[in-house]
Order: structure tokens, then sequence, then C-alpha cells
């Protein structure tokens, strides 16, 4: 039913306060436009986001995505000027290492897109790289590619800056409000309805994250992502100063680690990624079945396994604790971003894929370029939330085919298939 009596009043209503919603506000005032509300049912970026390994990286050989990563880098620091205060951005540099011939060709095919974007990159020799990474056995590696400016930020502190840059933009920021229904009057989305009343909205876009499924049938269309786990092992403070090490990507591995409170952040993609319904996803992050103590422990033993003959220090890391979180994934690992056919007023930012943090920026300006009718930066229709047809994001066979896209992931970049 089309309320009568409205309680509020915005031109563009941004559902959901992590890192990406986030980003979409501070890049709407940025383009000009104006009158812009952003509603967070809980804390800005406490949700998904606060659980990411806030990586700030050039991993994709998509030009599309890759400049939408680099967006986010080269807007670091005037986020810093805006919000008056270091975000402690911590270029670490990426080292990416290729052992057998196929993933070292893969990486090769990097160079020629980061060439294009202006990135720099270094092929680098053993005893460089050695420097770099000391417990990595790299003599027999095919390509040690370096990419310096790569990076780790806290992904709540990059989304709280942008909800401050925002809001010192004039958009208003409402949290602990739920959107409640999305309201639509004919194929024309005309407003949401929350639990403090309802608020006329020219534009509506859905950045809920992992519940942006939700949203999205309650605007009568889909998200064409599925909520997909994401997790991390931590060991304990290594003896041998590997705060200092770089991001280092091990696709041969099909995992990744990075320094993380004097030891390692390690994480690695599973043969089958756990999704989850999002419809019966709870509210709150913390009471999703997240980690399976067991199977979980058991699986890390069958991976870390095979990197003794390259890391024969693994032996002694010792891990301390275990860190999941929730991204969202397409069936191709390419963002969903944009309006759908033949329904007005409703745009959606989902499927990040687990490139959130490093393309929040591109993300957020993209959105914002459709919605102030400028001409994108970025070529927005391989993103189209309608590529792959009407979907459930429910069913068993669409979550198989997101789980499937994570599992083909490695360290930054879907592999090719």
């Amino acid at each position: 039913m089309v309320p009568t009596d409205w309680n509020d009043e915005a031109a563009i209503v941004i559902i959901g306060g992590g890192v990406v919603g986030c980003s979409i506000a501070y890049h709407c005032a940025r383009e000009g436009l104006s009158d812009i509300l952003l509603i967070e049912r809980g804390e800005i970026g406490a949700a998904t986001t606060a659980r990411t390994a806030g990586q700030v990286s050039s991993g994709r050989t998509d030009p599309n995505m890759l400049r939408m990563q680099r967006h986010t880098f080269n807007l670091i620091p005037d986020l810093e000027d805006e919000v008056g205060e270091p975000l402690d951005f911590r270029r670490v540099g990426n080292l990416r290492v290729g052992f057998s011939a196929e993933r070292a060709a893969e990486l090769a095919k990097l160079e020629a897109p980061l060439s294009a974007e202006g990135i720099p990159f270094e092929r680098l020799d053993a005893p460089a790289a050695r420097e770099l990474c000391p417990w990595l056995d790299m003599s027999d590696a095919g390509t040690r590619l370096w990419l310096p400016d790569a990076g780790i930020i806290d992904g709540t502190r990059l989304a709280a800056a942008y909800a401050r840059a925002a809001r010192g933009r004039g958009v208003r920021i409402q949290r602990g409000v739920s959107v409640i229904d999305v309201v639509r009057e004919g194929p024309q989305v005309i407003g949401v309805r929350t639990a403090s009343g309802t608020v006329r909205a020219q534009h509506v876009v859905d950045a809920a994250g992992a519940w942006s499924a939700v949203a999205a049938r309650a605007a009568g269309t889909y998200a064409p992502a599925a909520p997909t786990r994401s997790h991390y092992w931590v060991t304990a403070p290594h003896r041998d100063g590997v705060a200092s090490q770089p991001i280092l990507s091990l696709p041969d591995f099909k995992g990744y680690t990075q320094p993380f409170s004097g030891g390692l952040l390690v994480g690695f993609s599973e043969p089958a990624s756990k999704t989850f319904d999002p419809f019966t996803l709870p509210d709150d992050v913390d009471f999703a079945p997240l980690f399976d103590p067991e199977a979980d422990q058991e699986q890390l033993v069958v991976q870390l396994d095979p990197m003794r003959s390259v890391a024969p220090s693994i032996d002694e890391w010792r891990f301390s604790h275990h860190i999941a979180g929730l991204c969202t994934y397409t069936p191709d690992g390419k963002f969903a971003i944009g309006a759908f056919e033949g329904l007005s007023g409703f745009m959606i930012a989902t499927g990040c894929s687990g490139a959130g943090v490093a393309a929040s920026g591109g993300i957020g300006r993209l959105i914002a370029e459709l919605l102030a009718g400028q001409a994108p930066f970025v070529d927005p229709h391989p993103f189209r939330p309608d590529r792959f047809g009407t979907v459930d994001p429910a069913s068993e066979a669409f979550r198989a085919a997101c789980s499937a896209a994570r599992a083909g992931k490695w360290s930054g970049a879907v592999s090719p298939r």
C-alpha cells in the first residue's frame, strides 16, 4: 500500500552503512547531488565490513574492476585531508608468486592491464623476493610479481571516513534504523518504510551487503549474489618481523598471507565455500553459523600441507584465532551494480566478490555517476545486475554457482575458466 502520510523525504535513500553504502553516499555528495539519506540498522561499518582482510590491491585483469580498485587507492589521501586525520593505510605492497607454469602465466596476464592503467609493478628475481618474504622459498617460481602500491586498511575505519566526509557534505545518516519495506507505485520505487516511519525518495540504492536480497525482494526484484563465507586464520606473533612483510599472494595454493598484529593472517579459497539463504540470515552476523571448529581446522591442515614444500617453517606457526565474515558473490565473480530493466527509482550495489574494501571507492563513484546522469568512468555494462536473468538467490543451484566463483578465486583475481 502506498503511504498517504510520508514522515520524511529525500532525493536519494541508501540502504546500508557498510563500506560500500558509505562510499556511495560520499560520492553522490561529491558529485554534486543533494538531499541524500543513508539508513543503517546498526553502526557504520560494523557488520560484514568489520570482518574483511582490508586489502587494497590491484589484482584484477578486468580493466573496469582494476580501475575501480585504483580509484579507492587514489582516494585515500583525499579522504584523509577531508576528515582531518590519517586512516593508517599501510602501504606494504603485494608480492604475487606463481610456481607452476599455469599460474605463472596467469600472473603474467596482469602486466598488460596494470601497464594500461599506469599501476607500477616489477618482476623480481628470487633474492629480491626473498628479502621481502624470508620464510618462503621462491627459487623455483616462474613469476614473482611485485605491486608496491598495495596495502591494508581497516574496513570499518574506511567506512567511517566515507561517512564523516559525506556528512560534512550534507548527507544525513540515520543509525539504528531498520528498513522494513521498499515502497512501489507500479513499476516505480518511490520510497522506503522504516521502523521510524516512511521516507519518500526519488531513488533508492540497495547497498545492504549480505542482506541486499531482502531489500531487492521488497522492491519486487532480486539480488544476483549469494552471501558467502570468507574466513581467515591468524597466527601468534612471529619472531622474524613479519609485521613489515607484504601481502603475499600464492595462487598455486589458492591462498595468501598478510601481516596482522605481529603475526600473519592466512586465508584460502575453499573447494566449496559456505553460502547462506539471504532471507533466513540473522540480522546480526555474530549469530550466523560461520565457524565449524572440527571441519574448518581439518580443512586448514589440508590446505597448508602442500605449502610445506616452499615454506617448511609452517610447522612452527601457531594459530591463535579465527575470523569469519560474509561477502556477496555473483556466479561470474564480478560486481552487480546498477538498475533493473522495467523498474525505475531503484539501484543495487552488491556482489563485491571479496573486493568490497578495495573497490569501494570505485563502486561509490560509479553509482553516483549513474544517478547524476554523468558519463561513467568505467563501462557499467559488465556489472548490470540482470545479466544472469531472473534468479532466486536462495536457491541451492544459484548458491552453488556463487560458491564455485569463490572457489575459483585466488588472491584477488578470479582465475580464467
